[in-house]
């Protein structure tokens, strides 16, 4: 079946917000205590999803991360960076006349997404923007299956018409539970093996090859 819309993750698959992520984190463990980690420490436990490891000695970590979504809706989005091809791929997906929709665990208002999107000059790519705001419950956290399956619902598609991209281990299980083909990007820097053993379909090294993977497949 044709696919007819795209459901992408913001952070690290549209955009380069690592920078914000770090500074954030920082902030968050301020809040609670002095400590500070430098760019080396957190980029190796980032990469390892070993961020926990930091926090559990100082905050619960539901509350330090509820914290830190906070702070992040609020952090300055001037440094971040759209990842390289991006825009060409979402201006080719668009001409191509499908649908493109970002979700984000984000706990902020859309307008403010919005703002992201059009400072750097990807609004008129979007057709809608879904945050964690949208949503009641998560099955577990950083969950955005949920989302995915309002998105469904809310424009009347099939599971089979969709396809979800993201960068993160729990985006990947997110959209298996959601019943829709889940594409990994590898710009968030999770492996490809993480990636495919939490539910990846397919794997590819950035979104700037997502016009061209979505293609291949309706030929076949």
């Amino acid at each position: 079946m044709k696919i007819k819309l795209v459901i992408s993750d913001l952070d690290q698959t549209i955009l380069d917000t690592l920078n914000r992520f770090f500074r954030v984190f920082n902030k968050t463990l301020n809040f609670y205590c002095s400590m500070q980690v430098d760019w080396k420490t957190f980029l190796e436990k980032y990469k390892k999803d070993k961020l926990d490891n930091i926090v559990s000695s100082i905050a619960p970590l539901d509350k330090f991360w509820d914290k830190f979504l906070e702070i992040y809706d609020d952090e300055s989005f001037t440094y971040d960076k759209v990842i390289d091809g991006v825009k060409e791929a979402l201006s080719q997906l668009k001409n191509e006349g499908l649908k493109i929709i970002v979700v984000t665990g984000r706990k902020s208002r859309k307008e403010r997404v919005w703002e992201n999107l059009r400072y750097h000059r990807l609004d008129v790519y979007i057709d809608d923007v879904y945050t964690v705001l949208d949503v009641d419950n998560q099955e577990f956290r950083f969950s955005k299956k949920e989302i995915i399956l309002k998105v469904l619902n809310d424009y009347s598609f099939k599971r089979e018409e969709a396809v979800f991209v993201g960068d993160y281990r729990y985006d990947m299980l997110s959209g298996k539970k959601a019943g829709v083909l889940t594409i990994g990007v590898l710009t968030g820097y999770e492996d490809r093996k993480t990636l495919f053993e939490y539910g990846a379909d397919l794997v590819i090294k950035s979104m700037a090859q997502l016009p061209k993977i979505i293609k291949d497949m309706e030929r076949e």
